[in-house]
């Protein structure tokens, strides 16, 4: 991922990607396999660190 993409772009991609593996029958092509890999992992590193910065909501309800 280059520096200045943004979190929304690495998300709009990976959609691209994957009506693209739809449109093909289910079948990517190494480079468009081994491109959603890194993208999964980048949005994956990000949420990680969401939830690390204490911005992600865990709560759920509370027993009185």
């Amino acid at each position: 991922m280059s520096d200045n993409m943004s979190y929304t772009e690495v998300l709009r991609e990976m959609q691209d990607i994957r009506t693209k593996w739809r449109e093909q029958t289910y079948v990517l092509s190494p480079e468009d396999t081994e491109r959603y890999d890194l993208l999964l992992q980048v949005r994956r590193a990000r949420v990680s660190q969401l939830y690390a910065d204490g911005l992600v909501y865990t709560g759920g309800m509370q027993s009185n």
